[in-house]
C-alpha cells in the first residue's frame, strides 16, 4: 500500500501485482452490476410505453379543389390562379376589460340568488365561477364595461345601494 502513493518525480501511480490482481475482478464486477441494471431499467421503461394509452390518429384536412388525375395542368397555371380570398370572420364582440364584483360565495345557489335579487334592482349582473386552493367560488359581478371610470361609476351606485364590499375586476 506505501507504493501506492503518487511520486513526487514522474507524477506517475504504481499498483504491486497484489492490488491489480484485487482491483481487476472487481472492476469486472462492478461493470457487470451496472450493465445488468441498465438492461433492467430499460425493459421497465419499454413496457410503461406499451402500457402508455395511445395518442388518437391526427386527421389531416384534404383540399377538394386538387385538380383530378384526368386533368393536366402546368406550372403556369398553377401560378396563374388567384389564392381564393380566406372568409370573412364576424366581428368579435368587443372586449370588456372591467366589471364591478359584489360577492363571491361557495355555494351556486347563492350566487345564483343575489345575481337575481341584483337584476330585479336593474343592474345587469351574471355569476362567473374560479378556482381559488383547490376550491370553486361563484362570483356575482354586475355589468361589462370598456374603461376603468365606467365601472368607477357604476361601483359608486352600488355602494350607495347597501353593498359596500363591492369592488372593480378585470376581466380575463
Amino acid at each position: 500500500m506505501v507504493n501506492h502513493r503518487k511520486a513526487t518525480d514522474g507524477g506517475s501511480i504504481s499498483f504491486s501485482r497484489r492490488q491489480l490482481f484485487i482491483a481487476a475482478p472487481l472492476y469486472v464486477i462492478a461493470s457487470a452490476f451496472i450493465f445488468l441494471l441498465g438492461i433492467l431499467i430499460g425493459q421497465s421503461i419499454e413496457e410503461r410505453k406499451i402500457l402508455r394509452r395511445e395518442e388518437p390518429a391526427v386527421k389531416v384536412p384534404v383540399k377538394t379543389d386538387a385538380p383530378r388525375a384526368d386533368q393536366e395542368m402546368t406550372f403556369y397555371e398553377t401560378l396563374g390562379k388567384p389564392e381564393p380570398a380566406p372568409p370573412r370572420a364576424e366581428e368579435p364582440p368587443a372586449r370588456t376589460p372591467w366589471s364591478v364584483q359584489v360577492a363571491a360565495s361557495r355555494n351556486r345557489a347563492t350566487a345564483d340568488e343575489m345575481a337575481a335579487s341584483l337584476t330585479k334592482q336593474g343592474y345587469r349582473a351574471y355569476v362567473t365561477s374560479g378556482r381559488l386552493n383547490e376550491t370553486t367560488f361563484y362570483r356575482v359581478r354586475v355589468g361589462r364595461f370598456g374603461t376603468r371610470q365606467e365601472a368607477m361609476a357604476e361601483l359608486q351606485r352600488l355602494k350607495a345601494a347597501k353593498y359596500k364590499n363591492a369592488m372593480i375586476t378585470r376581466n380575463r
